[in-house]
């Protein structure tokens, strides 16, 4: 088991007792006795979902995940999002140590530091538990930092994700939340809602505000309905057709989001802003 799953607080998610036991290949809740798959470093609480890439666009992208450098660069590059050092200069201040618990929610096939923690409901390579984000196999009180970046949007009950997450966090805890705005449609496995920036601080009612700031900006939030309305112009409703010219329509106009380089610091930006990051603490 890898150093910082030995640093979690581990507790079962049926029960909601500690004190697991690890075995060859399996965990188990000497409570109430249910066993959980374990492989190498990952353990798995909850089976993945069947419909883990139902969308064409989103089959595509799961495939590539599996390409981890590869992924980072396309989605970096050419997708319509603008993507600025904020995540970065969060983490290298307050994720990349040793002596605390960070663990990153949804967090798919990316590694942002070998000291945090992936959690998504997908068995990636590079996610060491599979579980249910709104049900986290973790103690309360026992995380320094927590991220989710591009997740409550696609879970059903985003409001028990963070209250769960609250939960975990231990009192002064800081969390990272990265919500979509104006954005288009983009299942994964599925899509269901959007924040403006007052919808996400009243998402985080129960955390202390420490900075709120667009993310992505109103050129990114164009291009991403741009590129959608042009797809849906031309395909004459064939879904192959209409992903083609959508990816088309990025590779031809991303380059224009690079004008959120400095359009996202307009006080006006959070208009149509794509998305917003929220940075908290736990009270």
């Amino acid at each position: 088991m890898s150093d910082k799953l030995r640093r979690l607080r581990l507790r079962c998610p049926r029960c909601a007792r500690g004190g697991l036991a690890f075995g060859d290949g399996t965990v188990t809740c000497p409570t109430c006795g249910a066993a959980f798959d374990r492989r190498g470093s990952q353990i798995v609480f909850d089976p993945p979902a069947a419909d883990v890439a139902p969308d064409p666009l989103d089959r595509l992208k799961h495939r590539f995940k599996g390409f981890r450098p590869l992924y980072a660069f396309l989605i970096y590059l050419i997708s319509p999002l603008y993507f600025d050092s904020t995540r970065r200069r969060f983490l290298a201040a307050h994720a990349r140590r040793s002596d605390r618990v960070c663990v990153n929610l949804g967090s798919g096939n990316t590694v942002l530091d070998e000291h945090v923690v992936n959690v998504d409901c997908a068995p990636y390579a590079a996610v060491d538990l599979v579980c249910d984000v709104s049900r986290l196999p973790l103690e309360d009180d026992s995380v320094d930092v927590l991220l989710n970046v591009s997740v409550l949007e696609h879970v059903p009950e985003p409001e028990r994700v963070i209250a769960e997450a609250r939960r975990v966090l231990k009192p002064g805890g800081l969390i990272y939340t990265d919500v979509p705005f104006v954005v288009g449609f983009h299942a994964s496995p599925h899509d269901y809602h959007r924040w403006t920036d007052q919808g996400v601080v009243r998402l985080h009612a129960g955390f202390e505000q420490l900075e709120l700031l667009t993310n992505g900006g109103p050129t990114s939030a164009l291009l991403w309905v741009l590129q959608e309305w042009i797809a849906i112009l031309l395909c004459f409703g064939s879904r192959r057709l209409h992903l083609a010219l959508y990816l088309v329509a990025m590779l031809v106009t991303f380059p224009l989001k690079f004008l959120d380089a400095a359009l996202k610091h307009s006080p006006l930006a959070r208009n149509i802003s794509s998305c917003f990051i929220f940075i908290g603490r736990k009270r």
